[in-house]
């Protein structure tokens, strides 16, 4: 059966979508599990669980690690910065780590609050448009 080039452009056009959209969301998701692990870490401080606030506060810096490497902080405005922060950010991991401070891990959580919405709305955003332009009917 042959294949209709119109469906192939259309398969083709879906995945480029899925494609573009997808590494910013892998953001978002990251930033979400990144706040969740500060959450933990958090309540296991509270609970007197040093293991498992161990665990947690490693993972968050495992994650941090991530965002930092995937970074071009000379790829646009404030990227300098946003770098400043994840090494500060790491920084204050470790020092939650070794001496299970719950103040420190909610300096943590302030850090990135902000972050993690501001790349929740704007690939909301962006997934919107790509939504309304990708039901315009060219043709």
């Amino acid at each position: 059966m042959p294949v209709d080039q119109q469906e192939v452009a259309e398969v083709y056009a879906r995945t480029a979508q899925t494609t573009v959209i997808s590494k910013p969301m892998l953001l978002v998701r990251l930033y979400d599990r990144l706040a969740l692990e500060l959450e933990l870490a958090d309540a296991y401080i509270g609970a007197s669980d040093p293991a498992k606030a161990n665990s947690s506060l490693q993972h968050a810096q495992k994650i941090v690690h991530v965002l930092r490497s995937s970074l071009d902080p000379d790829g646009f405005e404030g990227g300098q910065t946003l770098l400043r922060l994840y090494n500060t950010l790491v920084e204050l991991l470790v020092e939650a780590n070794l001496h299970k401070d719950a103040e420190t891990v909610a300096r943590c959580r302030e850090i990135v609050a902000p972050l993690r919405d501001a790349w929740t709305e704007a690939v909301a955003r962006e997934m919107q448009v790509n939504d309304v332009s990708g039901s315009l009917d060219v043709g």
